[in-house]
């Protein structure tokens, strides 16, 4: 019996392994693509906000401070987001590669969790990516407080914030159609980024109280204020404790409705 289990684990490794290969291998035959896309939006606003608007004198010269934590936290979800939604929602409308997947014998949790990995990994490399472009732009402007503990405690969060994005991008994935893609952005990202803490922090939401409370559905809230902690904690932030809380809630609802609506729909239902 135990040999047999071990066999079936093993079995499981190697195709979950394979079904991660493949699809990076699929998603860096459009690098320079990839690259534009988790660029683009962070790079406008760490421009517009962290640069030009400071040096104009229409924000102070704190502000790219204050949005350094939730740039990269939004580079992250975002990212994640992306890479597990699109394509989840490809293989189950257009491509139906997905089919091929469940063949596999494998568990069909198997096969969300492969879709997710990649989502994860999206996420790091997004997090990369707009590291270099904040110290570009705000680097002079930047006060961040960082020492071996916060490393420690900022690369927990990081892989937090990715699992959350994988997470989100598994229930988005499905849940939208091929023909709702182009409305995702306006219709979901935009809100989750501008109401995610990214500008602010949740503290200073208390002269609104309604949104205040309304913002903490959104996941981006506390992969921020965790950020916050960790790289300016001169700055008012919601306590770490419940930060890590929200993320890992947060995780733990959006992976159990992925997961419900993925076998769902993996069977056809």
């Amino acid at each position: 019996m135990a040999e047999q289990n071990n066999r079936l684990s093993t079995n499981y490794w190697v195709t979950f392994k394979a079904m991660v290969k493949r699809d990076l291998v699929v998603q860096s035959r459009d690098k320079w693509e990839f690259v534009f896309r988790v660029a683009m939006l962070p790079f406008m606003l760490i421009l517009l906000y962290g640069y030009i608007l400071p040096r104009i004198g229409l924000l102070p010269s704190t502000f790219p401070t204050q949005m350094f934590p939730g740039i990269v936290g939004m580079s992250i979800l975002v990212t994640g987001i992306h890479g597990t939604a699109i394509p989840l929602t490809m293989d189950f409308n257009v491509s139906r590669e997905i089919e091929d997947r469940l063949m596999a014998p494998v568990n069909v949790g198997v096969v969300a969790l492969a879709k997710m990995c990649v989502g994860i990994i999206e996420a790091w490399i997004g997090g990369l990516i707009v590291l270099p472009l904040s110290l570009i732009f705000m680097g002079n402007s930047l006060n961040l407080t960082l020492t071996l503990q916060g490393i420690l405690m900022l690369l927990l969060i990081i892989l937090l914030a990715s699992i959350s994005s994988a997470t989100l991008g598994l229930l988005v994935g499905t849940i939208i159609k091929p023909s709702q893609v182009a409305a995702m952005f306006p219709g979901f990202l935009i809100p989750l980024v501008f109401l995610g803490s990214v500008f602010f922090s949740w503290d200073t939401l208390d002269v609104t109280p309604i949104i205040q409370m309304v913002v903490l559905i959104n996941p981006l809230v506390y992969v921020n204020e965790a950020l916050r902690f960790v790289l300016t904690p001169q700055i008012p932030h919601m306590p770490i404790a419940i930060s890590i809380i929200g993320i890992v809630v947060s995780i733990l609802i959006m992976g159990y409705w992925g997961r419900k609506r993925f076998i769902k729909m993996a069977n056809g239902k």
